[in-house]
């Protein structure tokens, strides 16, 4: 099994984060944290790219149910703003609606 260094390397080279414009921010923060969660990285370990405006926290210093919140706050925005860059993350969930 890999170890978490290992797997946070991965996701640097796999799902780098995008800084340049809102669309590119937004999918690339949703889709590094889904990958994140997806391989059980602790959530102090995780990319502290997003940033709450309501809590004034980062992703990576929320505790679990705020995270879950915030992420879904994301995928929703992200859905609802760029659905074709929703698609390309959760193909599987698009594909069911």
């Amino acid at each position: 099994m890999e170890s978490l260094e290992e797997k946070l390397q991965m996701l640097r080279e796999k799902y780098p984060l995008v800084p340049h414009t809102s669309a590119g921010q937004m999918w690339s923060s949703v889709r590094r944290m889904k990958a994140e969660k997806e391989l059980g990285i602790p959530i102090d370990r995780r990319t502290g790219f997003a940033f709450s405006i309501e809590s004034g926290l980062a992703a990576n210093q929320m505790q679990e149910e705020a995270w879950e919140e915030f992420y879904a706050g994301l995928c929703d925005d992200l859905h609802q703003r760029f659905p074709e860059l929703y698609r390309s993350i959760f193909r599987d969930a698009a594909d069911a609606t």
